[in-house]
Parts: structure tokens; sequence; C-alpha cells
């Protein structure tokens, strides 16, 4: 699949960028699919390594493996978990937003300390958006000013000026643009947002803690932070062809790298998992903004479960991901 020198889906070769500080994946979803199918194995992408961290804090009698083409991240990955083997809340943004700390210092989370300081000027003062992740007022105060900050003339400004295709396109090489709608980006991230400010439980969420606040609130950090301990971790830099044992794994998390990648490695990736998943085996693909589909290349080795992918798209606390695809593969 592509060029060996190829850095991470489009990211410059000749620096290996730390692109994700974080992976904006809730890791709930692949929880549920080790419990539905008593997974044993589970093959997840790297990326911030939020997902196979906290797989394997909250699973440790599951073997996890995270690939990824990027050594910037494997080392990121193995950082993070040293900062929360170390119990150093401070490393990893706990109560803390300084852009250095480990879950700060990738180059997409300078676009929403851009989105953050737009806010911060023109929506919701700092002392605000603290009192809402705080619960410092009841909750039809919450609501009243979720609704403000949406109904804020400056609400669509803020994902305009802070997502244009140059902008990500520059931040994340052109793969991030590859199957989305030219200029769609501003209007996603839009709906994204105001549905998720909306939720009940929109306070506690760790993702737009991770946005509006630059850190975690203390009782809100992902798993692998509260627990701090973690059952096997294995981790592999390439492709999913490099996944030498593809064969043994129970889940297949691939994050939403189908919206990235090219005709030819999309035919790649789909002959990989026709023919090496085991039968019954899971797979998990996220979509963001993206008008490619995934089940005509699948359809006849995989069975889909809409309601279940449908049942994660309101489960999901992320709020990036417009469609979940989970497949589970059909007996030979």
């Amino acid at each position: 699949m592509g060029r060996r020198d190829e850095a991470p889906y489009g990211q410059d070769a000749s620096k290996d960028r730390l692109l994700f500080a974080v992976i904006r994946e809730d890791p709930r979803l692949e929880g549920d699919l080790i419990l539905r199918t008593g997974a044993k194995k589970v093959l997840t992408a790297a990326s911030g390594g939020c997902v196979a961290l906290s797989i394997a804090s909250r699973f440790p009698h599951v073997a996890v493996t995270a690939f990824d083409r990027s050594q910037a991240q494997l080392d990121h990955v193995r950082a993070k978990k040293d900062a929360a083997e170390r119990h150093d809340a401070k490393a990893l943004n706990i109560e803390d937003a300084n852009a250095e700390a480990l879950n700060q210092r990738g180059e997409f989370e300078k676009v929403f300390r851009l989105l953050r300081k737009f806010f911060e000027e023109f929506i919701a003062p700092h002392q605000e958006l603290l009192a809402f992740f705080t619960r410092r007022e009841p909750i039809d105060a919450l609501d009243a000013l979720a609704r403000r900050w949406t109904g804020s003339r400056y609400w669509p400004a803020a994902f305009h000026a802070c997502f244009t295709d140059e902008l990500l396109k520059t931040t994340l090489g052109m793969g991030a643009l590859r199957h989305a709608e030219a200029g769609s980006y501003p209007d996603y991230f839009q709906r994204a947002f105001a549905r998720g400010l909306r939720r009940d439980s929109a306070p506690e969420n760790p993702f737009l803690q991770h946005v509006f606040l630059g850190g975690y609130r203390r009782g809100c950090e992902p798993d692998y932070i509260r627990s701090a301990a973690f059952g096997p971790l294995t981790l592999v830099k390439g492709e999913l062809s490099d996944v030498t044992d593809l064969e043994t794994y129970d889940v297949v998390s691939l994050s939403n790298a189908f919206d990235r990648l090219d005709e030819t490695e999309i035919a790649t990736w789909t002959t990989l998992l026709r023919e090496r998943v085991k039968p019954g085996a899971a797979i998990l693909v996220r979509q963001f903004n993206s008008l490619f589909r995934l089940r005509p290349h699948l359809d006849a080795d995989f069975q889909f479960d809409s309601a279940l992918g449908r049942s994660y798209f309101y489960r999901d606390r992320s709020l990036f991901y417009e469609r979940f695809e989970v497949g589970f593969k059909r007996p030979h």
C-alpha cells in the first residue's frame, strides 16, 4: 500500500511530525465490541494512542496491538503510557492546558486551540466555559449557555475561520480532504459541536473539555489515565499489511483510515480484510465527512450491522464521526 517512505496518510515524508496528540475516538465503542465478541486480541490504529491505551487499561486480559506508519506517533503512545504509569497528571493535561504537554502537542491540536481562542474572544469568555464544564450552574442555566453560544452571530464564523480546506490541508496533508466535498468542513464541525454541547452530559464530555478547556477535568479523563495499569500492548510500525498475524484478531478497529486512502490503498486494505480476517471477527470503521462508501468493497465477506452502527453514532462522545460501519466476517 503506497510507498514505504510515505509518512502517515499524506503527511510530509521529509519530517515525521506528531500530527495527533490524541485520537478523537470514543474507546467505549471498541469496548462494546470486545464484550459482544468475547475478544482476546484487538488490533487498532495507533494515532494519538488513547483508544489502544484505554482498551489495554480497561481490559487487561485482552492483548492489544496498535499500528501506525509514523514512528513519532508510536513514540508518543509510549510516552503517554509511561506518564500514566507515573501518575503524572500534569504531563497528560489533567486540569492543565499546557500546549507542550502530551495531550496537546500535536499539529491537529493547534487547530482546536485556535477554535478555543476564537470562542474566548467572540462567543464565551474562559470563565464562562469553565462554569459550564464544572457545572457551576443548574441544568437549565447550562442549557441556556449552550443555546446562547450556538445562537451567537459568531458561531458559524468560528468554524469558517478555523476549519478551512487550506488550513486542514496544510496541517494534515492532502489525504485529509481526499473524500470530502470541497469547503464542507466548517459546516460539518459546526453541526457536530452544536449537537454535542446540547447533550445533557456535555459538561462531562472529555472530548469537549479537551477542546474548550485545553485539557481534562479530574474525574472525566480517559480510562488509561484513571487506572494507569495496562495489559499487553504491542506497537507495530507500518501499514495494515505489516501486521503479520492479522488472522488472529477478534476485533479490528481501523479509525477513519479509509477516508484518507487513495484507490490503490483502499484495494489493498479491503483485500487484506477479506482474505485474512478470521470468520466471526468484528471490524469497526469510522467515517468523517466522507463521500466514500466502504460496504460495496466488503459486503460479500462481511455482514454489516446497520442498527449497531447507528447506535454507536448516538453513544459516541467524540462527535467527530457521521458514520460507524460495524461488520462481522462471514463464515467461509
